[in-house]
């Protein structure tokens, strides 16, 4: 089995991150944390091949509280890190990326307990998890200097969370 065919999130776009007209004096501005954002992307992508090998592994023994649940779970958590990447570098407010960046740490913090879990059961292999371990330890990397790029606004965060 071909692993580039279990991938199926596409490659990065740069077509789809172009500066506007209203933008062209900021891209200064912008174009470091739009390349840290291409990076964990790409990065992202190397994760997510591996997390779906890893899943479509994992024994489905057709009982909700086995396998097949915390498959349905490192699905879960693997989906919703890509799009919440590329809202967040399709926005300025600081208050909307930052709440993008929580959301992608919990849910790798979620995905790495899941794999945990599954290795704990013996439903998986340590190694594999290991590997995506480490991939996922270069993307927290650019995680970091991506999140350093965020330019505090003066939109207060209604809920008072990210002050």
């Amino acid at each position: 089995m071909d692993l580039n065919e279990l991938n199926f999130l596409p490659e990065w776009d740069d077509s789809r991150y172009k500066v506007g007209p209203d933008e062209a004096g900021e891209e200064w501005r912008r174009g470091p944390a739009r390349a840290i954002a291409k990076a964990m992307y790409k990065q992202w992508r190397e994760v997510f091949g591996l997390v779906i090998a890893f899943a479509e592994n994992l024994a489905d023994d057709g009982e909700e509280n086995h396998p097949a649940s915390t498959k349905a779970l490192i699905y879960e958590n693997a989906m919703i890190v890509a799009p919440k990447i590329i809202g967040a570098i399709s926005m300025d407010l600081y208050v909307l990326k930052m709440e993008n960046a929580a959301v992608i740490r919990t849910n790798c913090k979620q995905l790495s307990e899941q794999l945990g879990f599954a290795v704990l059961m013996g439903w998986a292999d340590e190694g594999h998890k290991n590997v995506i371990e480490e991939a996922l330890a270069k993307f927290r990397e650019l995680f970091k200097q991506w999140v350093s790029t965020f330019q505090k606004d003066a939109f207060e965060d209604e809920w008072g969370l990210f002050v």
